[in-house]
């Protein structure tokens, strides 16, 4: 079934879904509407690298699981991207901790600063003092 936008609309409740809409932009506050209609309640990411044979440029591929809101369904979404939408990614949730308010900002950045001391990133765990 589609809309008239286009867009295909699925009636299966294990599809994700959810929408932000609105005239304001990601700084205003309360001038947006959020339905979170198969909304995800993000609970595991995965993450790994993608290349081909032949083929210069690799490829981040990320695994995004969660229950679907008000339903016992879950979905499973992957996501592939280069540099430019990994880096936009980080950036947009470095920018939104901080527009929630100075605390929130200085424990996501805490968060993220422990990780990379603790080699978080590489996968090899340093022993804490």
């Amino acid at each position: 079934m589609a809309k008239r936008t286009g867009r295909r609309v699925s009636g299966d409740p294990r599809k994700s879904g959810g929408d932000i809409a609105g005239p304001g932009g990601p700084h205003d506050r309360d001038s947006v509407i959020i339905d979170t209609t198969d909304a995800v309640l993000l609970d595991h990411s995965t993450v790994t690298l993608m290349g081909s044979p032949g083929n210069p440029t690799p490829y981040l591929a990320m695994l995004l699981e969660g229950r679907i809101n008000r339903a016992t369904d879950r979905a499973r979404n992957l996501y592939l991207m280069n540099e430019d939408g990994a880096a936009a990614l980080v950036t947009e949730l470095l920018a939104l901790a901080h527009r929630i308010g100075p605390e929130f900002g200085a424990r996501f950045t805490a968060r993220l600063k422990h990780l990379i001391d603790t080699d978080a990133f590489t996968g090899q765990q340093k022993e804490q003092p």
